[in-house]
């Protein structure tokens, strides 16, 4: 019983595009939405998630379908790639469907696609009044096809390649031979079709071969469907009656006995082509764009300009009498109906269709069917994959999918290289440069481009070996050959019986000869290779790792996992990804892939660390490096990328996200992808792809450099900011840290780099400080001063506290600080208890004992308020004060001392206390004019009066330190300073170098 399903609403409004596939188990819709859909056609399964592919940016308007691929086409003018898989050679493997890459570009919209049955070429249909013939082995353009004249809004190859069919928009169709190197016009039928609108998809009409290659399909004036018989380009017979409007689209079933035509008029109307009758059809309500016709089923899906998307089930009714609308194949799971006239008993059937049309000089079928010798090699591209199953065997039904190989296993790749692009492909690319290699007739050419040409010149050289691989490092650059299915890439020129070869071509040496090569043994084939100033490696396919020095000696070999996806190296580790056992390459989401990395030294010796590598859900790794500084790190396929922290200590070891660059594309509100190429502490280098397109242009494009942005929360507040920018900063200083601790060699740039960075942290986490204090958040300030590593930027932190009025929080950060740098830390001074009021006044306890090598001869440092700015603090070595003579800080600096700290011969260090400010002015103290004490005598009226006393009381120094506002209003202007001059803006304590009998004393 026939039944049409709900319309299931699979894109958005306007012009919906519809195929299925091959082998009938799914079924792929395009819409206004830019988005491609996957369905699946079974009952069963019909109701599961979508396969949603998104690499179209405008409205898709064109689609084919054939064995292992998907083609689409927008209004934009962009053709896309998809390649077809399953994660199992079965019937009830589930589809795997990668994109491929871009097919063409055109200036105006792609109206039309059609594939080759070789899947070898595509015929594309555009707006610019030609027909592209394009390559599906290099993408490379190889004929276009001009005639027309106006858009052109239909193509169609015949099933055995021999012709193909166009159509534009003034009703002419044009046949081409495509069995001459160049294809030729042989057949004009000027208006035989709809004369169709330019540039409304819904107003344009498609033409289409019957399976058995023997008619044409057109939707003619009138409101009929003309069948034109190949060879004669003659009209055989119409079929019309039913429709009420414009024919939009037909489509033929796999036995050539029936049509489906869609139209404007919201009919669906299924045909018997042999008695040129209507079966049975459906109204709508609201227009029809395209049909598709089930290959190996009773079933046909349509869409409409709703974005909605019909299946109707047993369309012919068999109880009736009607034959069923497809031949039984021995296995429906890999047949293609395209390849039916090559089939005896389906062209049988068509003899006696028109038997009441009389045409002279009409031929038989089987006269176009079996061809003579020469117009098989002149017609290659429909039989390179002919093979005759002469012994019942059926193995010519069976097509191993594109991604696996005979015996199944990961898809590895090598990072920086790309597929064939207009005859071009980079092999590598990474910070030292890129090698790309050119194909020609008999050999290949490759380029290797420096960025640094003080370094290095370009090299230039022809390439026999046709090299598939490289990996490209700072002493040389390593090649090697593998098998098409090893790198996913049919388009490599090399025989998978072929030896494979591994060669390293040196760069500039000491030494006069330093290349060399290896042929690996019968089918063992590199899957992937790395390269460093240490020795370069090489994983194949039988799970060998192979290890060699860069003179080329063989120095380690182990077996591994045959689960490799990609390695890498960088001085002397190798970072290798494998992928988790039982792992299946879904877009479904029922299964994720997982990942695992082993990273160790490049002579095998060691295993610096193992684990999970993780990947963004329903992501897959598609790059993977070095750090300039070290740090191993991976990017996923949703353009999330990390490294891998802490991987001196294996069991610490652990993957940071460092940036999100989908993010980054969206919040730029532009349609960028970035291509990966290299990562250094503060940038990530990328070469950006306008659009959909996923891969580099050539020639080699100019990087952008994207900052790191740790996907902290807030980051959109100052706050936040600051905080992702620290984390950061710390990130990569400790890991340079640790990495010099682990190869016994000092901090990259020495022991002034390492003092800069520090410094550079710490300028972050005191403008982190200053807003913690703004907003009186005392337990953030504390958790933030924790986190500084110099000792004067501790007494900044303090001076912060000071000038934001939190006395409290001053006396607890000195009470910290004289624990963090000079003795056992308290952990009542760290915690969180609220007794802040009384920490100095509690009852029996101990004074603060002051640390000599610190304290001792500390020297003052003041100067003038800078002029007014902003709240935060410069603290770039340019404006550090300079130093001025020794002074005692004051006692309640020191968490409330009794007295003031002794010198050498044990008199009392002058103490001179300050002036707190009195205004609300910025507290820049880095940001400051020195002044000379002559010029600042009367600054700090306390000095004079300790001098004259011998010394201060803790609470009389605290006051002097930290007046309240009464006592501030009553000191202004007092001893005939004026009021700005009284105004401290800074001050700094220094450490004063002290010998060991003063540290002795003390």
């Amino acid at each position: 019983m026939t039944q049409i399903t709900d319309p299931r609403y699979a894109h958005a409004e306007g012009y919906t595009t519809v195929a299925f596939g091959s082998n009938g188990r799914f079924i792929c819709t395009g819409g206004s939405d830019s988005l491609v859909r996957v369905f699946y056609s079974s009952k069963a399964e019909r109701d599961e998630e979508a396969i949603k592919l998104e690499q179209h940016s405008d409205n898709i308007l064109a689609m084919a379908v054939s064995r292992n691929k998907i083609i689409s086409g927008d209004e934009e003018g962009t053709a896309f790639c998809f390649d077809i898989g399953t994660t199992a050679l079965t019937e009830t493997g589930k589809l795997s469907i990668e994109p491929s890459g871009t097919v063409l570009r055109s200036p105006l919209p792609a109206r039309d696609v059609s594939i080759s049955n070789s899947e070898r070429q595509v015929a594309i249909a555009t707006d610019d009044e030609n027909v592209s013939i394009v390559s599906l082995l290099d993408m490379s353009l190889l004929h276009t096809l001009e005639g027309h004249r106006g858009s052109v809004n239909s193509v169609s190859y015949s099933p055995d390649g021999a012709y193909l069919v166009s159509i534009g928009c003034n009703g002419t169709a044009r046949v081409w031979d495509m069995r001459e190197d160049t294809p030729s016009c042989i057949s004009v039928m000027p208006k035989i079709a709809y004369v169709c609108e330019p540039g409304n998809s819904m107003e344009q009409c498609k033409s289409r071969w019957s399976p058995d290659g023997r008619f044409l399909a057109v939707p003619c004036p009138d409101h009929v469907i003309k069948l034109v018989e190949r060879g004669t380009w003659q009209v055989a017979s119409e079929l019309g009656g039913h429709h009420t409007g414009m024919i939009t689209y037909v489509s033929w079933s796999s036995n050539s006995k029936y049509i489906v035509s869609v139209g404007l008029d919201g009919q669906v109307v299924v045909w018997d082509v042999g008695t040129r009758s209507v079966v049975l059809s459906h109204s709508n309500s609201g227009p029809l764009c395209q049909v598709d016709w089930n290959p190996c089923g009773n079933m046909l899906a349509f869409t409409d300009c709703a974005g909605a998307m019909y299946i109707w089930d047993e369309v012919i009714p068999l109880d009736k009498g009607h034959e069923m609308p497809y031949k039984r194949q021995p296995d429906v799971h890999h047949t293609n109906s395209n390849t039916n006239n090559n089939n005896d008993t389906a062209a049988a059937s068509m003899n006696g269709l028109f038997d009441d049309v009389a045409i002279d000089g009409v031929e038989d079928v089987n006269d176009h069917v079996d061809m003579s010798e020469d117009e098989i090699d002149d017609a290659g591209d429909a039989l390179d994959d002919f093979v005759v199953d002469d012994d019942g065997a059926g193995y010519t039904e069976h097509q191993v999918p594109r991604w696996m190989a005979s015996d199944p296993q990961a898809y590895a790749f090598q990072p920086g290289s790309t597929p064939w692009i207009s005859g071009r492909r980079y092999l590598a690319f990474n910070m030292v440069g890129s090698v790309v290699s050119i194909a020609q007739e008999s050999h290949n050419t490759i380029q290797i481009e420096f960025h640094d040409k003080s370094l290095h010149r370009d090299i230039h050289f022809s390439d026999s070996f046709r090299f598939s691989m490289a990996a490209l490092a700072e002493s040389g650059c390593l090649f090697a050959t593998t098998t098409n299915e090893l790198a996913n890439d049919r388009s490599l020129r090399t025989s998978n019986d072929a030896e494979s070869v591994l060669s390293f071509r040196a760069f500039a040496s000491w030494s006069a000869n330093s290349d060399w090569m290896f042929k690996l043994p019968d089918k063992e084939h590199p899957r992937c290779i790395a390269a460093s100033s240490h020795g370069a490696a090489a994983v194949t396919s039988l799970g060998m790792l192979r290890l060699f020095t860069v003179g080329g000696v063989q120095r380690h070999i182990e077996s591994l996992p045959n689960r490799v996806v990609a390695c890498v190296a960088h001085n002397d580790l190798l970072l290798l990804v494998l992928e988790t056992l039982g792992a299946l390459k879904s877009n479904m989401g029922a299964r994720k892939m997982e990942y695992e990395y082993m990273l160790m030294t490049m002579d095998g010796q060691k295993r610096v660390a193992t684990g999970s590598c993780p990947v963004s859900p329903s992501g897959e790794i598609v790059w993977i490096g070095f750090s300039e500084e070290g740090h191993p790190a991976t990017c996923d396929s949703k353009g999330m990328l990390r490294v891998l922290h802490r991987y001196w200590t294996s069991s610490d070891a652990c993957w940071v996200p460092i940036l999100d660059t989908r993010k980054l594309a969206h919040d730029r509100g532009s349609r960028e992808t970035f291509w990966p190429v290299a990562l250094s502490a503060k940038q990530f280098m990328v070469a950006t792809c306008k659009g959909k397109s996923r891969f580099p242009p050539f020639p080699q494009p100019i990087l952008d450099e994207l900052d790191i942005d740790i996907p902290l929360l807030h980051t959109d507040t100052s706050a936040g900011q600051q905080e992702s920018k620290v984390f950061a900063s710390r990130l990569f200083s400790e890991q340079q840290s640790a990495e010099a601790e682990r190869t016994d060699s000092e901090y990259p740039g020495g022991a002034s780099v390492q003092m800069r960075d520090d410094l550079e942290q710490d300028k972050l986490l005191l403008r982190l400080i200053q807003l913690a204090c703004k907003a009186d958040k005392a337990q953030r300030a504390v958790d933030l001063t924790l986190m500084i590593k110099l000792e004067r930027s501790f007494d900044a932190a303090i001076k912060i506290a000071v000038y934001q009025k939190q006395t409290t929080l001053a006396e607890r950060l000195m009470r910290i600080k004289e624990t963090k740098f000079g003795g056992e830390q308290d952990a009542d001074v760290v915690g969180n208890d609220n007794d802040d009021d009384d920490d100095d006044d509690d009852e029996g306890e101990p004074p603060a004992v002051l640390n000599a090598s610190h304290h001792m001869r500390p020297k003052a440092t003041y100067g003038q308020r800078a002029p007014k700015t902003t709240d935060s603090m410069d603290l770039s070595d340019d404006n550090e004060p300079a130093d001025m003579p020794a002074q005692s800080p004051p006692a309640a600096m020191y968490g409330g001392m009794a007295a003031a700290p002794s010198t050498d011969d044990g008199s009392e260090l002058v103490v001179r206390s300050a002036k707190p400010p009195v205004t609300s002015k910025p507290f820049n103290p880095f940001e400051v004019a020195i002044p000379t004490m002559e010029n600042k005598q009367g600054l700090f009226d306390a000095a004079a009066s300790v001098q004259g006393s011998g010394g201060l009381s803790a609470a009389e120094s605290a006051a002097a330190v930290l007046p309240n506002k009464r006592q501030q209003s009553a000191e202004d202007g007092t001893n005939g300073i004026p009021r700005k001059q009284a105004k401290m803006s800074a001050f700094a304590f220094k450490k004063a170098p002290i010998d060991s009998d003063s540290k002795d004393k003390a």
